[in-house]
């Protein structure tokens, strides 16, 4: 029998839905059940000794979303540089919300709150607030993003999200273009209009594909099913840009709504660019999962 993980969980619940968070790891979310199917890639967290934000089934993006090369980037003349990840690059990736306990702010049988608040320091050089706000119905998930800046002036400010699916009998459609192609150190190194292997307007198998990859002007919606089980999901969000994420040797594929372009503090003007905030003021993004009979979206 499995171990409990580490950290205690929040089990959202209605009809024949359920949700299941874990608060202290990272904000994240470790499964969501509609009749029992499965729609996000279940996690995969260990017990003892930690968790690793990478096997959850969902985790927030803030302040920002992907890779920052090398972890350096410069703001109103000043360098700044974050730390590594712990992957196997040189890069800053996915923020800092993913790393961090989240507090329950409120909670009910089908919705709650959570609250991340950062500090200045070597991970992220401005403090900010970071709230996610989850209300679960019957066949539909709503996430609401928000992140408030909580330094002296203007700075890039950023929310996106993060979730992974089964990639066994998946097919995935949207539409954006460009994508950017990345180089061997995983960055975005040019862009071009999505070829036979990257363009998802008329929907591809996600075992047909192999990428990973940023696209600018998606158009916020998105549709995905299962060949062999009953519900697929169409996903609608304010969010201009996606991740996609298809690793031919993995069991999961993972399609990202994210606010800006990968690494776009260093792309030079080029690419999709990071909000800036002003003090004081939030940056706000939501994404919308609906859950529908498979027939319906193909």
């Amino acid at each position: 029998m499995r171990p409990a993980p580490p950290f205690d969980t929040l089990r959202l619940t209605t009809g024949a839905a359920e949700l299941v968070l874990a608060p202290a790891a990272g904000g994240a979310i470790l499964s969501w059940r509609v009749d029992g199917q499965p729609m996000f890639h279940g996690a995969r967290a260990a017990a003892a000794p930690g968790w690793n934000p990478l096997d959850m089934a969902s985790f927030p993006l803030v302040p920002f979303s992907n890779r920052i090369g090398s972890g350096a980037f410069l703001w109103d003349g000043v360098r700044h540089q974050l730390p590594p990840s712990a992957l196997p690059d040189r890069h800053a990736i996915h923020g800092v919300g993913w790393r961090r306990a989240w507090r329950v702010i409120e909670s009910a049988a089908d919705r709650a709150l959570l609250r991340h608040e950062h500090d200045a320091s070597a991970d992220w050089p401005w403090a900010y607030a970071a709230e996610q706000r989850f209300r679960l119905t019957e066949f539909g998930l709503e996430i609401a993003m928000t992140a408030t800046n909580a330094a002296d002036g203007p700075v890039p400010l950023a929310f996106g999200l993060h979730p992974y699916f089964d990639a066994a009998g998946a097919h995935l459609r949207f539409a954006a273009s460009p994508i950017w192609r990345s180089g061997v150190d995983g960055l975005p190194a040019w862009s071009e209009p999505p070829g036979a292997d990257s363009d998802f307007r008329e929907g591809l198998a996600v075992a047909a594909t192999d990428l990973d990859n940023g696209y600018d002007g998606w158009d916020g919606r998105v549709a995905i099913w299962w060949a062999d089980r009953p519900y697929a999901l169409r996903i609608n969000s304010d969010l201009p840009c996606a991740v996609v994420y298809t690793p031919a040797s993995a069991d999961f594929f993972c399609f990202e709504p994210v606010p800006h372009s990968n690494n776009a503090l260093n792309l030079a003007g080029e690419g999709r660019a990071m909000p800036v905030v002003t003090p004081g003021e939030p940056f706000s993004a939501d994404v919308r999962f609906e859950v529908l009979p498979r027939e319906a979206v193909q």
